[in-house]
């Protein structure tokens, strides 16, 4: 809005001569209003002198030469990596390296080693065979290794021991002796504590086969396991894990292993946990824990046993399972639930287990007795009693021979037994069995030889003592010659039609 002592509009002259009179002092921004000789005007601009210091490119230029030293050093840093991995990769497939390798891993086990068609790679160091063989003072005889893959740390080729994170064996093979008293356990001086020559944290093995002793004679033998040793677990000690794999036991049924965990402590072997199960059964399990005392040799070593669920003939074996069949648990009892045996080729192992069959049953067959009670009482039953209100007892394994003692069987109201039987390495069968019946059954028979044969009553049964003899494959007793010869009755006429004991037996 204009001022009110101006006027409000301006003619040529006017505002020509308002610039000739513009003041000196009025700021012109960027320059110097001038006038020239011809009276025009015009504003002067100070030229502006190009600095010849200027931060901002100096700092971008000195990051560019900073770069490029960081790019040449990584370079250089990289070509003499790549230079030194050829050398170390090219002085690992010498002998020279495979000799000291070979001392390396003999420092590590005490053993004489044999390595075959070793080589090594970029990425794994690989060979055919390894075999380790101990002094006859270890309980180790040899481990042959077939198919080996390794993964080395770098350290591995300069220093003066070979890493790495896992070793990976196709099929391993190791031989179980009984130790030699006086002999060595190393073939030179053993490694001190965890400073190894040679050390992985992992070994990885998809089939182990252990033996004891001779192959033709080993009393244990274990095939096909899939192993994973590791050399020291969050205890620092060695461990080993099994998973699968059978276990054959000479005089027992084969087994099958469901698992394992091992670890090693000096001179001592601890089975944390060893599950079996039977070769055709999936269902129950026979599980072993404790300790084995390797050293010194002939030390016996004791394992708890625990059953569930167990088939009797996976203890028993197939021919003593059919005369006892059923499953079964093992009860707690002093001195009882225990394998004991002697590490070493001639190792005899024990076992004794105190069983019960809690909601299961256990069923009787095979005695020719039972044949007989089923005639004269006239019940297919007593062919194979099954035993439902009470069954237990104590089973042993020793030497080949297989026992049943303190058995206790009863089916409520009908039938009990008491007793044991003894199976020797022969397939013999001996052995006496308490057999009760009710006497509501003896009574209902009718039979007066029965009646004449059998105890007053007792514990809700009369009882009769009944021999047991034969085989395995086919067992005896003598409740033949037991019923023919009761004299209570008298003597069978054809008048009054007493029927004897093989008319009882003789198949309707």
């Amino acid at each position: 809005m204009s001022s009110p002592s101006e006027p409000e509009k301006y003619s040529i002259d006017d505002m020509m001569e308002r610039l000739k009179n513009r003041p000196a002092e009025d700021p012109i921004e960027y320059g110097q209003l001038v006038t020239r000789p011809d009276g025009s005007q015009a504003v002067r601009v100070r030229k502006r002198k190009r600095r010849s210091h200027q931060p901002v490119k100096e700092e971008r230029a000195r990051q560019r030469r900073a770069r490029m030293f960081q790019i040449s050093g990584f370079l250089i840093l990289l070509f003499a990596g790549l230079i030194a991995a050829g050398v170390a990769l090219a002085y690992a497939n010498t002998p020279t390296f495979r000799e000291g390798l070979v001392r390396k891993i003999s420092a590590s086990s005490g053993a004489r080693v044999d390595l075959q068609r070793f080589r090594v790679n970029p990425t794994y160091a690989v060979a055919d065979w390894l075999s380790l063989d101990w002094p006859g003072g270890n309980a180790l005889q040899n481990l042959s290794l077939r198919g080996i893959k390794a993964n080395l740390h770098p350290v591995s080729f300069l220093g003066r021991s070979v890493r790495g994170e896992e070793m990976l064996v196709q099929e391993a093979t190791l031989n179980l002796r009984e130790p030699q008293g006086g002999v060595p356990l190393w073939e030179g001086p053993a490694a001190s504590g965890t400073d190894t020559a040679v050390r992985f944290d992992q070994y990885t093995i998809p089939k182990l086969n252990v033996i004891f002793g001779d192959r033709a004679t080993s009393p244990v033998q274990i095939w096909g396991s899939e192993a994973t040793f590791v050399s020291a677990n969050r205890n620092g000690r060695p461990e080993l894990l099994l998973n699968k794999g059978d276990l054959a036991a000479s005089g027992w049924p084969k087994l099958r292993i469901h698992r394992a965990y091992i670890d090693f402590s000096g001179k001592q072997v601890n089975l944390v946990s060893l599950r079996l199960m039977h070769e055709t059964d999936s269902t129950g399990i026979f599980e072993l824990s404790g300790t084995i005392f390797p050293y010194p040799p002939g030390r016996a070593s004791e394992l708890s046993v625990l059953l569930d669920d167990y088939p009797v003939s996976g203890i028993a074996g197939p021919e003593f399972g059919l005369l006892f069949a059923g499953r079964i648990d093992t009860q707690p009892a002093t001195g009882s639930n225990r394998l004991t045996f002697t590490p070493g080729h001639d190792a005899a192992a024990s076992l004794s287990v105190t069983f019960s069959c809690p909601g299961k049953s256990l069923e009787l067959s095979g005695f020719p007795m039972l044949s007989g009670l089923s005639q004269a009482l006239d019940d297919e039953w007593f062919l194979r009693p099954d035993f439902d209100t009470e069954a237990g007892g104590l089973l042993r394994r020793a030497d080949g021979s297989v026992e049943i003692e303190n058995l206790k069987l009863e089916s409520k109201d009908r039938m009990a037994l008491r007793g044991g039987v003894t199976m020797n390495p022969a397939r013999q069968l001996s052995g006496d069995l308490e057999v009760g019946l009710a006497e509501g059954m003896i009574k209902a028979s009718g039979s007066r030889r029965l009646d004449a044969m059998f105890s007053p009553p007792r514990e809700g049964y009369r009882w009769l003592t009944v021999r047991i003899g034969g085989s395995a494959g086919s067992p005896a007793d003598n409740f033949k010659e037991l019923y023919e010869s009761s004299t209570s009755a008298p003597p069978a006429t054809p008048e009054r039609g007493v029927p004897s004991f093989d008319d009882l037996t003789r198949p309707k």
